[in-house]
């Protein structure tokens, strides 16, 4: 079991690191649209224009700033109430993640991109591993 302290600034990072991500999408798109590529999950090559290049700067904004006030509520739930120890927010992260998790890795495999699927196992580990150690001192 990881000490409390331990897990609490684990979140804190991991989240904090979620946040500069997001604001990558939201304010350097076209940086954010060729990692994309490069990870594989860029347009197909028929398509692969730059127009359509320019269109999907639009859903990595937006995607961005989702993932942005996400990770900022995250970071303020993990500083505040489950730092002293709230079952009701150790329950709302969990089940948050859970289902960001189940939703996003299962459309990612239904609709073809495992390796989309792939790229969330990190996030989930990083983020349950410490909200798992913290699943007994919740109260």
């Amino acid at each position: 079991m990881i000490p409390r302290r331990v897990a609490i600034t684990w979140l804190q990072m991991v989240l904090m690191g979620v946040l500069v991500y997001s604001l990558l999408l939201v304010f350097a798109g076209r940086t954010a649209g060729t990692l994309f590529s490069w990870l594989g999950f860029g347009p197909d090559e028929s398509i692969d224009t730059s127009e359509v290049r320019d269109y999907l700067r639009l859903p990595f904004m937006v995607l961005g700033a989702v993932m942005a006030g996400w990770s900022v509520l995250m970071i303020q739930l993990v500083r505040g109430p489950l730092r002293e120890g709230s079952r009701w927010a150790w329950l709302f992260m969990v089940q948050s993640l859970v289902l960001w998790f189940v939703l996003d890795t299962g459309m990612s495999i239904v609709l073809g991109y495992p390796t989309h699927a792939l790229f969330n196992i990190p996030f989930a580990v990083a983020l349950g591993v410490p909200l798992l150690s913290l699943r007994s001192s919740a109260s």
